[in-house]
């Protein structure tokens, strides 16, 4: 209700809660059949009994995010590789559903990119990035920091254009081509002082996922990887937590939409939330999506000790890794599995 104050889009609302965007549009047609609110041209509005349920529960809207910073609290440009980034990602290949691809801003990579910086994971660092669509390899080897950035990719485009790039730039990367279902070569494992992945969010699909990228590590190492809660309710939260506790890692910081993934820049993929979009249409007629509502939380873990992965061997990719009954956009953009 605070957010109504300020929202009418059902698409900036089901970005600013923290749910499923089913459970938002099941809350917001009780709030209608409660007369708290009304549909007017496709948006949604409190009515006058709503307005009185905001003045009685004393419900106030604020803005207390930074615009400079956009609420992370880092500088957007802390290297100064804005541009040089800009430059080289205008050619990457387009994102596909394929392979449950999307990526960030280039602003919000480099926030990232501080954020790791500022942990003490990129300095000297041996890197391994699990699927790298946001092509935050090449970030990280224009600072020159890292010692050595290893991606593990499926998708060949992404494999041959970072390393071209890596080529031409003179940038210690390499793309190596890896799919899940198999562990990491022997020459991989235990070889990092850092992981950054961003798995699916069903509890397989992640416990795979981080297991891959936990045999990398190092002793002591650290991890980073994204987790929303479009696709991820506080239960699926708490049994995540779990199985981090019993691969030896602890939650040492957890930024709360710190990855955002902008609708129109992921063209290729946003076709598959037509279906979530043809729900809000008849809830409400709105046309157009016009919030970038998929964002992640960004979550650093690190290793009290050796990690222990929780899976181990070669595994099964099947509908269940992808797909769980939260998956409310992956779901969608699995035309393969």
């Amino acid at each position: 209700m605070r957010y109504l104050l300020r929202e009418k889009s059902p698409w900036k609302l089901i970005e600013k809660v923290d749910a499923n965007p089913i459970i938002v549009l099941d809350e917001l047609k009780l709030m209608q059949r409660k007369g708290l609110v009304e549909i007017r041209n496709g948006e949604i509005y409190l009515t006058e009994k709503g307005e009185r349920e905001i003045e009685k529960e004393k419900i106030k809207y604020f803005d207390v995010k930074c615009e400079k910073c956009m609420g992370r609290g880092y500088k957007v440009d802390a290297f100064g590789i804005l541009d040089e980034f800009k430059n080289i990602a205008a050619n990457r290949p387009k994102p596909t559903a394929d392979f449950d691809q999307g990526y960030i801003r280039p602003e919000d990579l480099m926030q990232r990119l501080a954020f790791i910086y500022e942990r003490g994971d990129l300095e000297g660092a041996r890197v391994a990035i699990i699927g790298d669509d946001d092509l935050l390899s090449i970030a990280m080897a224009l600072t020159g920091l890292p010692e050595k950035v290893d991606v593990f990719e499926i998708d060949d485009r992404l494999i041959n254009f970072i390393n071209s790039v890596a080529e031409e730039r003179n940038l210690r990367i390499k793309a190596h081509k890896f799919d899940v279902r198999h562990e990491m070569g022997v020459e991989y494992i235990g070889k990092y002082d850092t992981f950054v992945t961003d798995p699916v969010e069903t509890i397989p699909g992640i416990t795979l996922f981080l297991s891959r990228a936990a045999s990398t590590l190092k002793e002591k190492g650290a991890g980073y990887f994204g987790l929303t809660h479009i696709e991820a309710s506080l239960q699926k939260w708490a049994k995540i937590e779990k199985i981090l506790l019993d691969m030896n890692f602890v939650m040492t910081d957890m930024l709360r939409d710190f990855n955002v993934y902008p609708m129109d820049e992921n063209l290729e993929i946003s076709e598959d939330y037509y279906q979530l979009k043809d729900m809000v249409k008849e809830f409400t007629g709105y046309e157009k999506i016009d919030a970038d509502f998929y964002r992640s939380t960004l979550i650093r873990v690190e290793a009290l000790g050796q990690p222990k992965p929780a899976v181990r061997g070669d595994a099964e990719l099947n509908r269940e890794v992808y797909v769980d009954d939260e998956s409310i956009v992956t779901a969608m953009m699995m035309k393969v599995v």
